[in-house]
């Protein structure tokens, strides 16, 4: 019955709830992830290449499923999208871990593997973004999106740890199983919490599939400024996503650093709580007031201060501290657009926009690690070697042999990245998108007023139309009549 649900967690204590249970799925799935790196690299001898292929068969896999999965997220409950994410990554953790118990685990099965996780993300990340909406009030909108942030950040705090510690006694096949336990968690907290249905303001009835997949990004395209800022993220991340790849961090300190891999979990780790610390801030004071501008601020900053630091950096003291500035801002970035986006896209569809979102901004993920692994080694690395034909140029700034050719590389991406943020402040469309884009308006507690909304006509899809006047009435007259519900 639908009143036994109300006596379930809801909120702020059932989104808590949730998040404990992901939490600890995806510290055990991050300590597998950089398992699987170690193993990689192990087998490869730090090819880069081999590294930027298992990422861009993820990355890969997530692009070419998230627009297709919003039709699912919008169409049907959010906690079924939330389970069917888990289910997807217990099953391809399954997989593997039997490959590796019978000896029989390639490095093809670990690119099979990220092509799986990649569709499973493609189901998570836009939901759990929209499930705030429906979950908790507008006012903790802020706190709520800081704890999605530190849902994404602190795994890769302890993944990087733990690999470290674990690998050596375990090895993948161990750190596998811990996984494979660690969802029962994660889905049993899904199963224990009420999320409330999603209200309904535009009729997808009659879509089909193809429609409701491109209407995300049909929406974006017809409203400058949401447009401008994913064009933000979609250049930006070519930059970033060569100098912040696996490829190029891993390799670049493991060539520096004589093959020691584990500095590069160290380093990783160390942005990772720095990122965690900026949540954690973010939740606790809620003090987001102009996301555009944080967006766009974000952007420089971490670029030209954490990404060139990066590429300079000769040590491993240089190495956290420039990850550690780049980390600090991943999160005002990423709360900035969430709070954005839901506080100027009806409930209903910010499904599609959130993965239409994800879309744009992460299609440069699809060859960005490739790009990384394919100039690092061909290109950057023997141009900067002591007889290189760079090292002249660049070598009093990155320095010369192993790893400076990836260092350089890293270097002129942040250069890259801070342009971008520039370019997003110098466009006006950009920069004032937050006075160009009215808020949605949302109905107030059922029982106190009446709405009479302008919708679209059953069948189309048009963008959100200027909210109808409210009329208050008495409680008893509004519960006389029949209207539609709505949510954050």
């Amino acid at each position: 019955m639908t009143e036994t649900n109300f006596n379930r967690p809801n909120g702020m204590r059932g989104l808590f709830i949730i998040w404990l249970g992901q939490m600890v799925a995806g510290i055990a799935t991050s300590t597998a992830l950089f398992a699987q790196i170690h193993w990689i690299s192990k087998k490869t001898a730090a090819s880069g290449t081999a590294l930027g292929y298992w990422e861009s068969f993820y990355f890969a896999a997530y692009l070419l499923f998230v627009l297709f999965a919003l039709f699912f997220i919008d169409r049907y409950p959010r906690k079924a999208m939330m389970l069917l994410y888990d289910f997807l990554l217990l099953s391809a953790t399954a997989v593997l871990l039997v490959l590796e118990s019978s000896g029989s685990l390639k490095t093809w099965h670990i690119y099979l593997n990220a092509v799986i996780q990649g569709v499973g993300y493609a189901f998570r990340l836009p939901t759990y973004s929209s499930v705030i909406t429906i979950l908790v009030p507008r006012r903790e909108y802020v706190r709520a999106n800081g704890m999605l942030s530190l849902l994404y950040d602190t795994p890769e705090i302890f993944g990087p740890l733990l690999v470290g510690l674990l690998y050596g006694t375990l090895g993948l096949k161990g750190i596998l199983a811990i996984n494979l336990i660690s969802f029962v968690f994660s889905i049993g907290t899904l199963l224990f919490v009420h999320i409330p249905p999603t209200p309904d303001t535009l009729d997808f009835s009659h879509a089909g599939l193809f429609r409701e997949a491109i209407y995300g990004i049909k929406y974006i395209l017809k409203r400058p400024g949401l447009l401008g800022l994913q064009l933000i993220f979609f250049f930006g991340n070519i930059f970033s996503g060569i100098a912040l790849s696996y490829t190029a961090l891993y390799t670049m300190v493991a060539l520096r650093a004589g093959g020691n891999i584990e500095l590069a979990d160290s380093v990783q780790s160390a942005g990772a709580w720095a990122a965690v610390v900026a949540g954690l801030a973010i939740s606790l004071l809620g003090g987001i007031k102009r996301p555009v501008r944080a967006i766009l601020l974000g952007w420089i900053l971490s670029s030209l201060f954490g990404l060139t630091l990066l590429g300079i950096g000769q040590i491993f003291i240089i190495w956290v501290i420039a990850k550690v500035i780049d980390s600090l801002f991943n999160p005002v970035v990423d709360v900035a657009i969430n709070k954005f986006i839901q506080s100027k896209v009806p409930p209903d569809i910010q499904g599609r926009i959130f993965a239409a979102g994800d879309f744009i901004a992460q299609v440069p993920f699809l060859f960005t690690p490739l790009l990384a692994g394919y100039f690092g080694d061909k290109v950057f690395e023997p141009a900067m070697q002591a007889d290189g034909v760079w090292s002249n140029i660049f070598g009093w700034l990155v320095g010369t042999g192993p790893g400076a050719g990836y260092g350089l590389m890293i270097l002129l991406c942040g250069v890259g990245g801070t342009l971008v943020g520039l370019w997003g402040y110098i466009t006006p469309s950009i920069r004032n998108a937050e006075e160009t884009m009215p808020d949605i308006v949302l109905p107030p507690p059922v029982g106190l007023v009446r709405r009479e909304p302008t919708l679209p006509s059953k069948g189309k899809s048009q963008p959100m139309k200027k909210p109808a006047r409210e009329t208050v009435h008495s409680t008893h007259d509004a519960s006389m009549r029949n209207r539609k519900k709505s949510k954050k």
